[in-house]
């Protein structure tokens, strides 16, 4: 075959490929499930911000569709989710294992919202991105940056955006990144993984504060590791008052730390935002479930004179968690969410 067949085979292949899928979109009516009796508690609930001109940033592990992950069919899930996204309307959205199935059955949904950085090769979608809200924010810069250690399966990076809000000016810089996970197996193995992956999401951090420096940085993800214990079984971590077997770490690592030493490096560097100084938390629901209870994801952010945390809110409403045996039909996680209140630097 000589070069001029040779680029003729060539572009009628990608013609060919690029008239498929666009003859495969979906419209946001071929993506719905449910009548909207599913979403009556939903629209029930109290989505105000704090405050009206308060910045909202989401974090949400929507657990991809692989059957050794535990993940359903996407469709009925990403419809659910889409219409708490319409309803609570972040800013921000912080996704974690958001496979190809999300793409397809969410974006539809959600037609005011744009994703940074959706690819992680030709093929692939990266599971870490961010959607924001356009009607309300400009894409200033964007990178995704892969960790050198761990797995290699689309959720081990940092995506990172830096926005401009069209009404004001103001600019920030969200992140998200879904770390590495303990596995008993080889304990040791991937606490160093993941520890090594904390040092590069900090290095991370820090060149994008030198970048922007006054650019306050929220970074949402799922960080495989949770605070310790600190609502349900208040005491001393030694002596009468502690009892392990009741510590929730303790029951997810067999009695060693459960990844919270990942935890305790970030907090240390920043401020986590559902603890900040202030704020007001939120977590309605009838399933028992507490607004400090140790979660697996977090929002952490610098500290900046142009950004005070006004609320944090976990989205534990039956909605949510709406199983008997309180899981939730969205998710292995639960949202959730930070109401901010920002200046112009």
């Amino acid at each position: 075959m000589n070069h001029r067949y040779r680029r003729i085979w060539i572009w009628t292949v990608v013609v060919c490929v690029a008239l498929a899928l666009t003859g495969c979109a979906l419209r946001a009516e071929d993506c719905y499930v449910f009548g909207e009796e599913e979403f009556a508690a939903l629209y029930a609930e109290d989505a105000s911000r704090a405050d009206a001109d308060a910045l909202r940033i989401m974090s949400a592990n929507v657990l991809v569709h692989m059957k050794d992950w535990g993940g359903e069919p996407v469709k009925p899930r990403a419809h659910r989710f889409a219409q708490a996204v319409l309803h609570y309307r972040p800013d921000v959205i912080g996704m974690q294992e958001m496979c190809g199935d999300w793409y397809r059955y969410l974006l539809p949904q959600l037609p005011d919202y744009a994703v940074v950085q959706p690819k992680r090769s030709w093929t692939a979608e990266n599971r870490t991105p961010l959607l924001y809200d356009t009607q309300k924010l400009r894409l200033v810069d964007s990178e995704r940056i892969p960790y050198t250690q761990g797995d290699r399966n689309g959720c081990r990076v940092v995506t990172a955006g830096v926005f401009e809000r069209i009404a004001d000016g103001a600019r920030f810089i969200v992140t998200s990144t879904h770390l590495d996970l303990i596995r008993m197996r080889d304990y040791d193995k991937e606490k160093r993984i993941m520890l090594d992956q904390v040092s590069e999401f900090m290095r991370e951090i820090s060149a994008l504060a030198q970048r922007y420096p006054d650019c306050p940085i929220f970074m949402t993800g799922d960080y495989n590791s949770m605070e310790r214990e600190t609502s349900r079984y208040a005491g001393q971590e030694s002596g009468a008052a502690y009892a392990p077997e009741r510590d929730a770490t303790y029951y997810k690592c067999y009695g060693l730390p459960c990844a919270s030493f990942a935890y305790e490096t970030l907090r240390d560097a920043y401020t986590d935002v559902k603890f900040a100084d202030g704020v007001r938390g939120i977590c309605d629901n009838t399933r028992g479930y507490l607004y400090d209870d140790p979660t697996w994801d977090h929002i952490f952010m610098t500290q900046a004179a142009q950004a005070r945390v006004l609320a944090f809110r976990v989205l534990a409403s039956d909605y949510f968690h709406n199983n008997a045996d309180r899981t939730s039909r969205i998710s292995d996680h639960l949202p959730i969410c930070a109401d901010i209140a920002m200046t112009r630097a």
